[in-house]
């Protein structure tokens, strides 16, 4: 008897099971191509990353597969659909206040009305403890008081200092709980490199690093040979190597691009040359403005873009505390130097980056969705400029310099100067003001 009711249960939840399909599959609305997509509301109106956000409207179709949701550029995880509301997931740092578009096949519809994105974030410090006389060792005791920071594909930050009385670089691993020396000099006698920006090859992991001083030189850390330091000598003809103004020689970043596999540096003359990483075959692709230069990076997102920014000196006028782009794809040509924020300087305003306002820009970084984190230096803040050309500020207070950890709103910094980004889009900041190594995670 029991083997009988056994039975009957099973055939009904299978009886149960066939009857909900063959529903499904009766009431289920396909997408028609020669309609309208029709939008009527979402909610919530609000949230951030991985939220969970309901589309209503017609004419969607059941098959998620088919149906593309966009927040500004950034593309949304559609979950399911019923023909007239789309359950779809929050992207990652879409930009501030986005447009929700629904795109099936040619038809494509936006809904009037946007949606308000909140960052979640968080500023924790990973080293250093206020003093700048470096010192390695483990994260809770080491003192560190680095300007530039960069990140290789394993997790490891490389970070260069220049000041509390010696010169170097030096690794830190948060895993292994340890900051560790590749080079350092105590004396300007021994200082054979003067190293700013760093730049890493994510796929061989080897670190680059300019000598400010000398036009040619550069250094090279393989962790193949485990991250030893050795002197590199950039080939320029003669007639190149002698254009280049010896006042001005001063060359304080290198950058890797992915898009042709060269190295590019620039000039206080305004030079910008690439070369070979390993023939070291070195060309000036392009003659640009004067002035300092205190960040470089470029684009993941679009390689051939390189970006600047220039110090408070440079000349003409219109450049100083701005961001620059160049075009690598054609450099002299209607890829030439260009100023990307609203000119001036020495101020604060948020928005559109022809709008935006920095206060000494300093180190510049992307992630790989495109979008650039920003040292405001004389702002005591982090910003962000999207992918989409909107700038904002994820973490510190403008304006207001002070040493807290916490959400965006209350942390606070003293005169960030290096930013850097992981594989998952964590920000590495150089504290510099507060000697002090900080990370932002959002999301």
């Amino acid at each position: 008897m029991k083997r009988y009711y056994s039975l009957m249960s099973v055939i009904s939840v299978l009886s149960l099971l066939f009857a909900c399909k063959e529903e499904s599959g009766i009431n289920r609305k396909e997408h028609d191509p020669n309609a309208p997509i029709t939008l009527t509301s979402f909610s919530p109106k609000e949230g951030g990353a991985r939220d969970k956000v309901l589309l209503d409207g017609e004419n969607f179709g059941g098959d998620p597969n088919k149906i593309e949701v966009y927040f500004n550029n950034k593309k949304a995880a559609v979950v399911s659909s019923s023909g007239d509301r789309i359950y779809a997931i929050v992207p990652r740092l879409p930009g501030e206040n986005p447009v929700i578009k629904v795109v099936i096949g040619e038809k494509s519809a936006t809904y009037d009305e946007t949606f308000t994105y909140t960052a979640q974030a968080q500023v924790t410090t990973v080293t250093g403890n206020g003093e700048t006389a470096y010192q390695p060792g483990p994260l809770a005791t080491a003192q560190v008081y680095g300007k530039y920071l960069e990140l290789d594909a394993e997790g490891n930050i490389f970070m260069s200092w220049r000041d509390g009385g010696t010169w170097g670089v030096a690794r830190i691993n948060e895993q292994q709980n340890i900051v560790t020396t590749l080079y350092e000099a105590e004396t300007t006698d021994e200082r054979v490199l003067y190293a700013n920006g760093l730049t890493v090859d994510r796929v061989t992991g080897v670190v680059t690093a300019s000598h400010e001083s000398v036009p040619e030189v550069f250094f090279s850390f393989d962790p193949r040979e485990a991250w030893n330091p050795r002197q590199r000598n950039a080939q320029f003809s003669e007639a190149e190597y002698n254009s280049i103004v010896w006042a001005d020689r001063y060359a304080n970043f290198v950058s890797f691009s992915p898009y042709d596999g060269y190295l590019y540096t620039r000039f206080r003359d305004g030079k910008v040359a690439k070369i070979h990483p390993d023939t070291y075959e070195a060309t000036i692709v392009h003659q640009g403005p004067y002035g300092s230069q205190y960040g470089q990076a470029i684009n993941p997102a679009k390689p051939w873009e390189l970006y600047i920014t220039l110090h408070s000196n440079a000349s003409p006028v219109e450049f100083r505390q701005g961001i620059m782009v160049l075009d690598l794809r054609d450099p002299d040509g209607t890829g030439g130097f260009k100023r990307i924020n609203a000119p001036g300087g020495s101020g604060f305003r948020d928005g559109p980056v022809e709008d935006a306002v920095f206060n000494y820009p300093k180190d510049i970084k992307f992630d790989n969705d495109g979008n650039m984190f920003i040292a405001d230096y004389d702002n005591h803040c982090i910003r962000m400029l999207s992918a989409d050309g909107i700038v904002t500020t994820v973490a510190g207070q403008p304006g207001t310099s002070g040493y807290r950890d916490g959400g965006p709103i209350e942390s606070q910094f003293y005169r960030p100067w290096g930013v850097a980004v992981n594989e998952q889009g964590d920000i590495y900041i150089a504290d510099w003001g507060n000697a002090r190594i900080r990370k932002l995670v959002i999301e």
